[in-house]
């Protein structure tokens, strides 16, 4: 059976071992790490030592169209992305999850980028760590990326609410799905990244398994949910504890996997 995975961040304010803690108490098989923080170091061996396996890590995405940008700050942000591989390597984690752009300014491609992903792509190469390009609110850096680089290194992860609240129209998992190497599975009202839990939004989950049978095998099944507390809508999850918050995310995913 599929294993089930959950991000390591999912709304709750709470130390870094305690959120571990909870997923693995709720049955998942997994987690994503955000490769963040003073102990980013440390919490491979957090996860594993009590049971959990690794997806990937979750890249840090702070201005990420620097990356199509000249200037040093780009070159900064690739060799950010680069670490993030080497730090893959030295922890035995398969898979780096990147955003090539932000979600809402606009960038051009540029082969000033595309040179960049190169580079990355290199390291990536020497280390054997895969690299899961994400879809956010629009996809022409994705459609660049896939065209220039055939290395096996390069895949696609696949985020059901930006596909939903960005570009539901570009039916992603049809186009990338032989690249499809992680999932963030998540749900939205259509008009912002809420990331809630699935059936909670308006993402049609019959269609998107469907289309995901059709896909390339992944590890696991993992949701990436951090709802946005702001949101109105999502007043429902105000007075759940973080486990019984896990405990319905759990639930979603198998429901999900039964569909």
């Amino acid at each position: 059976m599929l294993g089930i995975g959950m991000f390591s961040w999912f709304s709750y304010d709470l130390p870094i071992l305690e959120r571990l803690t909870l997923i693995k108490e709720s049955g998942f098989d997994a987690t994503g790490l955000w490769w963040a923080g003073d102990n980013k170091h440390e919490q491979p061996d957090m996860a594993r030592k009590i049971g959990l396996q690794i997806d990937n890590i979750h890249t840090p995405f702070n201005e990420p169209n620097r990356l199509w940008l000249d200037g040093a700050d780009g070159d900064d942000y690739m060799d950010m992305l680069i670490s993030c591989v080497e730090d893959c390597s030295s922890h035995e984690i398969p898979i780096a999850v990147i955003h090539l752009t932000s979600f809402s300014d606009k960038v051009a491609v540029t082969e000033l980028g595309l040179s960049r992903v190169g580079k990355i792509i290199d390291v990536a190469e020497r280390k054997n760590i895969r690299l899961a390009f994400e879809n956010l609110f629009y996809t022409e850096h994705l459609d660049a990326v896939f065209e220039r680089f055939t290395s096996p290194c390069v895949g696609f992860c696949y985020d059901s609410g930006h596909e939903n609240w960005g570009h539901p129209d570009k039916d992603c998992l049809a186009q990338y799905g032989d690249k499809l190497i992680a999932l963030h599975i998540n749900d939205n009202f259509g008009d912002g990244d809420t990331h809630v839990l699935p059936f909670d939004g308006t993402v049609d989950w019959s269609e998107k398994m469907n289309k995901l049978r059709k896909c390339r095998d992944v590890d696991y099944f993992t949701l990436e949910v951090d709802f946005n507390r702001k949101h109105e809508k999502c007043v429902i999850y105000s007075e759940m504890s973080a486990k019984d918050y896990l405990d319905s995310a759990y639930q979603k995913a198998v429901k999900l996997l039964e569909l």
